[in-house]
């Protein structure tokens, strides 16, 4: 009897057991799946010391009623602002009053006060002291931006030791904001590092803080995957440039271009191409490639404003190395990218940019109308690049700025013979190698090869009309659509031999309405007689291509009757 009682106690033991260990292995899975989705597990032991990065909310989204959202958030909120200002005021009172050293230990010891009561409340009051905190990082700041700048009396007179001072302050909240990682806290470290570079007024400071703050902000992204981060300072980063290219009017109040570049361009390239290499760091599983490729194109939208206006107005003359430089530049990246990136289409979006920028040094060093041919052959040039990169992106935006060249040239005043028919050959060549490598570039449809075509048509009769006297105008074209047809054959392409019909159309239409005027009768009548028996002609062919066709087609279905 016992013996049963003490195995069954066992038995109840090793269930006990196993239910724990279930318990305990079912919390490690669910821990894990956490994990894995990117969620943050909170750690009661850091909770309430924690300066977390602030969560703005508004007062009525707390926890309970709306009553005690106002009252803890709300209230905490109104009064962190109240004493912001009070301590800024008792400031400025006692400078004007003339305590100026007084009034500098009573901000400092303020500031030192806030930070002791927000260490000391952390615990019993986080929210409240997450306020204090960051407001006591702005009452330091505003503190020490008042020894030299928005005085009349200044107390450090030399504004070198002044912005030292304050990018000494942005700093250490940026190490703080590293070693604890609080987004908001770089964001208030490199705002106040750029407010810095604004209020000095000077070309170093002000565009050094972008540069700087720009590579801090990559880095930032880099270790936490503080994608927002890049958002914000990108934007902020050419403001800021922008602000300094029209004579900084925050604090001159003159909204004016300035005289000299000075360092401008130097500057400029360096958050661009800063910011560029996103594309080449490590890709976060949690974060959409979508999120990367747009801060792509912000930053490229930020950098080409700024680009165009600085060359508009400082170097309009002599921008022919700027734009070598930048093309060689994305070349080579979207190189770099295609090998190194996941984002296949960065590579595409660094190449067209970088040939973009070729076009316009290659307008630069020859001037229209002589550029068109080499821009003519810059086109295909791209659409080999497309098949080299497999992207279907390049294709698409090359046909479109082919097809504005082209309608530039065509509108163009002066014109030139070689650079007609070096259109004509770039459209046809483009159009087959689409057709050849259509797997590659991973076409859908035929519709672009198709745009290829027809421009190569359209630019046929206009370069014979522009290279052949007008008398014989009609007769080329002729002769260019038994070439149409004769490729056709060769290639067994329906689409050639539709261009060959169209060009016969196109004589026909131009043999009666033009040449009728001004063609000596005894030409006319050649004429006529030609492009009479070439239709006849094709017209044979056509019908014993059918022909044969159909009796092909009755041999084939004669079996199976």
């Amino acid at each position: 009897m016992n013996g049963n009682i003490n195995e069954q106690s066992e038995l109840n033991s090793l269930q006990n057991q196993l239910n724990s260990l279930e318990e305990r292995v079912l919390g490690i899975e669910k821990l894990l799946q956490e994990l894995k989705a990117g969620k943050n597990i909170s750690d009661p032991s850091k909770t309430a010391g924690s300066v977390e990065a602030l969560d703005i909310r508004f007062p009525f989204q707390g926890k309970g009623s709306i009553e005690t959202g106002i009252g803890e958030y709300g209230m905490a909120w109104l009064g962190n602002i109240v004493l912001l200002f009070g301590i800024t005021f008792l400031v400025q009172s006692l400078v004007r009053s003339g305590n100026i050293l007084l009034s500098v230990l009573s901000g400092y010891l303020a500031v030192a006060l806030i930070y002791i009561v927000a260490r000391y409340s952390s615990k019993t009051y986080t929210y409240l002291s997450r306020l204090l905190y960051y407001n006591g990082h702005l009452i330091l700041y505003v503190i020490t931006l008042r020894l030299h700048f928005f005085q009349d009396v200044p107390i450090i007179t030399n504004p070198f030791f002044a912005v030292v001072l304050l990018f000494g302050i942005s700093l250490v909240l940026f190490l703080i904001a590293y070693n604890k990682k609080f987004q908001f806290l770089a964001t208030l470290a490199f705002l106040m590092a750029l407010f810095t570079g604004i209020v000095s007024n000077s070309t170093q400071a002000m565009l050094g803080a972008v540069a700087i703050v720009s590579a801090l902000t990559l880095f930032l992204y880099y270790r936490f995957n503080w994608i927002k981060l890049v958002y914000v300072f990108i934007t902020l980063a050419y403001f800021v440039f922008l602000n300094w290219l029209l004579n900084n009017p925050f604090i001159t109040n003159e909204a004016n271009f300035r005289e000299q570049p000075d360092f401008g361009m130097f500057y400029l390239f360096l958050p661009g191409l800063i910011f560029s290499t996103i594309a080449l760091l490590p890709k976060k599983e949690e974060l959409n490639g979508d999120w990367i490729t747009t801060a792509l194109i912000w930053n490229g939208m930020g950098f080409t404003t700024a680009l165009v206006l600085m060359v508009l107005h400082y170097f309009s003359d002599n921008f022919i190395l700027i734009f070598t430089i930048i093309a060689g530049f994305c070349l080579i990246y979207s190189v770099l990218l295609k090998k190194y990136s996941i984002l296949k289409i960065a590579a595409s979006m660094y190449a067209i940019y970088g040939f973009v920028a070729m076009s316009i040094f290659i307008f630069g060093i020859f001037k229209f109308p002589r550029a068109y041919l080499l821009l003519s052959v810059q086109s295909f040039l791209v659409v080999s690049m497309a098949l080299w990169f497999r992207s279907r992106f390049l294709v698409l935006t090359n046909t479109l700025l082919f097809f504005l060249l082209l309608i530039f040239y065509i509108k163009a005043p002066a014109t030139f013979p070689s650079t007609d028919f070096t259109f004509v050959m770039v459209a046809f060549i483009t159009a087959r190698v689409m057709n050849w490598k259509k797997d590659r570039l991973n076409l859908k449809t035929e519709f672009i090869r198709n745009l290829y075509l027809l421009a190569g048509f359209a630019m046929t009769l206009i370069s014979l009309y522009h290279a052949i006297p007008k008398t014989y105008v009609t007769v080329s074209w002729i002769i260019a659509a038994l070439l149409f047809f004769i490729v056709g054959y060769l290639l067994k392409n329906i689409k050639y031999r539709w261009l060959g019909i169209g060009t016969m159309i196109a004589s026909f239409v131009n043999l009666v309405f033009v040449d009728m005027k001004n063609m000596d009768i005894t030409f006319r009548v050649l004429i006529f007689l030609f492009l009479a028996i070439i239709s006849i002609a094709v017209s044979v062919i056509y019908t014993r291509f059918v022909s044969n066709r159909n009796e092909t087609e009755s041999i084939e279905e004669e079996p199976t009757k």
